[in-house]
């Protein structure tokens, strides 16, 4: 039989085998470290992108709510109401005293880093409804990186895209 001494661990001199009593490496260490500050830095990334997107996601939803809000108003007190958008302070608000802008605490503010793309006004009649020959009203707030469209249609209904 033939001596194969890949099989044999005796035939290794001392300095070619491991051992593992003394411990790591400085360039181990070093690239371990490298890793673990690549996938944080990817992770933390990541982390913020969604944040982000939550953020629009949740400012949509809450300008959807408030278009909502004021249909409801409209039909229930079988009165005109107007949702105003204001695109230099970066409000929008339900005009409550039908002055055609934002008063006082009518006005509430879009979250930090997101802003509204144009001034609007968007009127809901007593049945609910936008009036006759309206062209639908389409709202775009944006983040640095994405944006989101409010729609409302001549039925009065609203829509997030």
């Amino acid at each position: 039989m033939m001596n194969d001494c890949r099989h044999n661990p005796r035939a290794h001199s001392a300095s070619e085998t491991y051992d593992s009593s003394r411990g790591r490496g400085m360039m181990e260490v070093i690239v371990g470290l490298l890793v673990v500050m690549i996938v944080g830095s990817l992770f933390v990334h990541i982390v913020r992108l969604g944040y982000q997107v939550y953020e629009l996601n949740t400012a949509g939803s809450t300008v959807a709510d408030e278009l909502n809000k004021a249909r409801q108003i409209a039909i229930k007190q079988n009165r005109k109401v107007s949702v105003v958008f204001d695109e230099e302070k970066n409000q929008y608000g339900i005009d409550l005293n039908g002055n055609g802008k934002l008063d006082g605490a009518e006005g509430e503010d879009m979250p930090e880093g997101i802003a509204i793309s144009d001034s609007a006004v968007i009127v809901f009649l007593p049945s609910g409804n936008l009036p006759p020959k309206t062209k639908d009203p389409h709202i775009v707030i944006t983040n640095s990186r994405t944006s989101r469209s409010i729609t409302v249609s001549a039925m009065g209904a609203v829509s997030v895209e």
